[in-house]
């Protein structure tokens, strides 16, 4: 079953949590293309995880301009130090400039 069948299965959840159980932990980057059709589908909000390995992935998340993104969860880049908690959200904040 897709991310996506799931989804329509389970709607009227407010919430979602959507790990990519292929990417997580492998520190390989974020299938953006499955972040965007996840988006199209929930009607409320989610957050991501699978895959997270560098603040440019925090940035690609956040380029895509999802409104019902609304988080991220990374484990293993934290664990192995890629990235701090203060450097992930300082890649998160929106910024004045764009």
């Amino acid at each position: 079953m897709t991310p996506e069948a799931l989804i329509e299965r389970l709607q009227g959840a407010e919430s979602f949590v959507c790990t990519n159980a292929d990417l997580d932990g492998m520190l390989g980057g974020v299938d953006l293309d499955e972040v965007m059709r996840i988006s199209e589908v929930v009607r409320g909000t989610f957050a991501i995880s699978g895959g997270i390995s560098s603040l440019d992935d925090l940035r690609a998340l956040c380029g895509l301009g999802l409104a019902n993104l609304t988080g991220v969860i990374s484990g293993k880049a934290l664990y192995e130090r890629r990235f701090t908690v203060a450097d992930a959200q300082a890649a998160l904040e929106p910024r004045a400039d764009l």
